[in-house]
């Protein structure tokens, strides 16, 4: 062995250190099929070194220690002798940063399948300062990457973006590995939001892993980074496909006709639906549907509940516009996912509506427990007050087979299967005595909501805004009567919206809850919610649709 460290050390000297370097650098010259084969033979040479046997896979000699100690000394990267090497993982890193700018993207595209799978493998390795070095040098070029705005139409960034999926994904991967690729994902989306594109799609993803995450810390952080994408960059989130005066044509003209789409446009508006899809799938993710071992604190799920509300807010705007094209009502997981029924213009307005719809319905049936401090059912009953915010606030958006949708879809199967799943005592309870019974255990139905403009709304909005648990940007309809919902809720209020800016006076210590006598009971605490919102709708929204939705509505409901 003594030997072959002499040699090794021999063939370094004999070696121009320069040379070695031109050999990356020269890179650039190669053919595009020359540089596919030399960057699969370099990610070849880093597998072998990073799993210790430098040698294997080299015609003529056996794995020993003698090349293991010519690369220890040249890279120093502190492993030891025997230890993991990073010498050709530092030199992928050199060779991708040389090539990136002056390759075509279909030629880096091919490039990068190979080296993106050989940064995801090794981001899991478990030696630290391997996995870290490997997630930091994804960072760096995705970084140098994005400065390049994506072309439309194409979709390079969601393929250089994918190690980081692969590192979420993998049961594998440790929890400070993952936290990392948080902070990865968070920065990029500070510094870059402008630039991404098709990039969207694989942060909601890692964003939607976050959720079901083990760890509170990165669920927590999963969050975190959604709420600053609404608070922060929710202008690069919504930008619409097209020309914007196609949404401030006069309603009575038919766009389509008048400036009909070109294919380009219309792939875009599908495009950037289904972005927005993604992303109110990956606030859902947030609200905990069902018994978990690792629950999501209550307190994300109910944030991740506003975050619904503010997307209803969005589409109410048109700062998103439904897919032009390829709805299906089959496959959830798939594009164009809307409702049966409708009509083909209707059916692509609910696409980016039914995941909220459907998110929030999955909510109120809940089977998690949810109660704090004495008050049950939180998840639960924060699903309905949502769902009502949305409906009361937006509900004139809504076409008579749209309200029959929602009503046969998410409303009555919601409360059918939150009332039939719960079994708590209280259905249980009988009495010989006339003047008790088991509703004088169920709560009260909400109130009607105060109107848009109202002085005390716009003092909780206010207020809201000076809070540092709640959005500095300024708050939509729907999204402003969640929050005030949840104060009213979190602080024992008596229903009464226009008052709630008081309750955000309060100390937590202060609040008075009334405290119910079967608070995991759906049936005692939510059931009076949800099912006031059939009247609430009737009362706001069905009685001025005339006497078709007397025909359709009524005996749905």
């Amino acid at each position: 062995r003594e030997m072959e460290e002499n040699n090794g050390k021999a063939v370094l000297a004999a070696v121009n250190e320069v040379l070695i370097d031109k050999v990356f650098s020269s890179s650039v010259t190669l053919s595009a099929r020359g540089i596919v084969n030399f960057i699969d033979q370099l990610v070849a040479v880093s597998e072998a070194e990073i799993s210790g046997d430098t040698k294997r896979g080299i015609s003529g000699v056996s794995a020993s220690g003698g090349t293991k100690g010519m690369q220890g000394k040249i890279t120093t990267s502190g492993h030891g002798i025997e230890g993991p090497r990073i010498f050709s993982l530092q030199r992928l890193v050199e060779v991708a940063d040389y090539n990136m700018d002056i390759r075509p993207r279909l030629t880096w595209s091919q490039i990068w399948e190979n080296m993106g799978n050989h940064f995801a493998k090794v981001g899991c390795n478990e030696n630290a300062m391997v996995s870290m070095f490997a997630i930091d040098a994804l960072r760096q070029l995705s970084f140098k990457f994005l400065e390049k705005p994506e072309l439309t139409d194409f979709n390079f960034q969601r393929l250089f973006l994918k190690p980081f999926l692969l590192i979420m994904e993998n049961p594998g991967s440790r929890e400070d590995i993952r936290e990392l690729v948080l902070r990865c994902v968070d920065n990029i989306i500070r510094s870059l939001a402008h630039n991404l594109r098709s990039g969207w799609k694989i942060f909601f993803s890692i964003l939607t892993l976050s959720a079901s995450d083990p760890s509170a810390k990165i669920k927590t952080l999963g969050l975190a980074i959604l709420q600053r994408l609404l608070d922060e960059h929710l202008d690069e989130l919504c930008r619409l496909s097209g020309n914007v005066e196609d949404v401030d044509l006069p309603k009575d003209l038919d766009t389509d006709q008048e400036q009909p789409l070109s294919s380009l446009q219309k792939r875009q508006r599908n495009a950037n639906a289904d972005d927005f899809v993604g992303l109110c799938k990956a606030s859902l993710s947030f609200v905990q549907t069902e018994k978990a071992e690792n629950p999501l604190p209550i307190g994300l799920s109910m944030r991740a509940l506003c975050h619904t509300a503010c997307y209803a807010d969005i589409i109410a705007e048109k700062r998103v516009l439904p897919p032009v094209s390829g709805f299906q009502s089959t496959d959830p997981s798939l594009s164009g996912y809307t409702y049966t029924g409708l009509s083909d213009d209707e059916a692509l307005e609910m696409a980016i509506w039914r995941p909220l719809l459907d998110g929030l319905a999955a909510g109120i049936c809940s089977s998690a427990p949810s109660s704090s401090g004495g008050v049950g059912c939180l998840v639960q009953r924060g699903s309905v007050m949502a769902l009502r915010a949305i409906l009361l606030r937006h509900g004139r958006l809504f076409s008579v087979p749209q309200w029959a949708a929602i009503l046969s879809y998410v409303i009555l199967p919601a409360i059918q299967i939150g009332a039939e799943n719960d079994c708590s005592p209280v259905n249980k309870i009988s009495s010989e005595s006339p003047s008790v019974s088991s509703l004088d255990f169920i709560g009260e139905p909400l109130s009607l909501p105060p109107l848009c403009d109202d002085e005390g709304l716009k003092k909780f909005s206010a207020m809201a805004q000076s809070d540092e648990s709640s959005p500095s940007r300024p708050l939509g309809t729907a999204e402003l009567l969640v929050e005030a919902s949840f104060a009213d809720l979190r602080h024992g209020g008596d229903g009464n919206l226009s008052k709630a800016y008081r309750l955000k006076k309060k100390d937590v210590e202060k609040r008075m809850v009334h405290l119910q006598p079967f608070p995991d009971s759906w049936i005692a605490t939510t059931a009076p919610i949800a099912l006031g919102i059939l009247s609430d709708l009737v009362h706001v929204n069905f009685l001025l649709l005339g006497d078709r939705a007397r025909d359709v509505l009524w005996p749905i409901i």
